[in-house]
């Protein structure tokens, strides 16, 4: 009777009342699509999302540094099992796999590739801190590419690659597939099974332990709907 006389109370409250703060980080190829999950999760819970995005590699330092964040999804599967074996996530699941593109202003396929580039710029990001870097180099090397007869172009991650791309600062970019709509691409080339697969896992850390936003967002995250929404942005899904 009390349980009954209870839920009865909390549904007569207010949202607001009720209503808990989660801070997310997320890699910044994922941002969009973070930005329409949180809107969709805030408008159904009344739960508060604050959203943090950069690199998979600065997130991930940021975490093991201490930094207040509740969820990181990450662009990698390699950085959230590494955060669950030092203690500091709870929980690690795969939430999408990633597709990398290469868009250029020349006409360009896989076989002129190497002619394309040839005494132009290429934007792509860090190796060493982004997942979606890393892939590049692997697809230029599956491209024949020689980085020699070309000026590569490093940024700190995909999202500022889209920005030098768009502001006419470079001939080539390798972005997110999910990128694609919001930058003016004339040609883009399919580049897939030229790198290794883009799993994106994400961390429930444990600074989140308690936080009842905290664990509705993470669920909300693998509802069929969020899937709906991450498959219709240009990302595989899981198994």
């Amino acid at each position: 009777m009390m349980r009954l006389i209870l839920l009865l109370f909390l549904g007569l409250m207010p949202r607001a009342a009720l209503a808990g703060e989660v801070t997310v980080a997320v890699a910044s190829n994922f941002l969009a699509t973070a930005e329409e999950i949180v809107a969709g999760f805030e408008e159904a819970t009344g739960h508060e999302v604050t959203l943090t995005h950069g690199s998979t590699g600065q997130i991930y330092a940021q975490i093991a540094a201490g930094a207040p964040f509740d969820i990181f999804l990450s662009a990698d599967d390699r950085r959230p099992k590494l955060l669950a074996r030092g203690g500091l996530a709870t929980d690690v699941r795969t939430y999408a796999i990633g597709r990398l593109v290469l868009v250029s202003r020349l006409p360009i396929t896989r076989e002129t590739a190497p002619e394309v580039f040839a005494g132009r710029t290429a934007a792509l990001a860090d190796p060493t801190v982004a997942p979606y870097g890393l892939a590049a180099t692997a697809a230029m090397e599956g491209l024949s590419l020689d980085t020699a007869t070309f000026q590569p172009v490093l940024v700190a991650n995909v999202g500022q690659v889209a920005v030098i791309y768009t502001t006419g600062n470079t001939d080539l970019a390798f972005l997110s597939a999910a990128q694609l709509p919001l930058i003016e691409a004339p040609h883009v080339l399919d580049i897939d099974g030229l790198y290794p697969a883009l799993v994106q896992d994400a961390a429930l850390l444990q600074r989140s332990e308690g936080n009842e936003a905290a664990a509705a967002f993470w669920e909300w995250l693998f509802s069929e709907e969020t899937k709906t929404l991450i498959g219709a942005s240009g990302y595989d899904l899981p198994g």
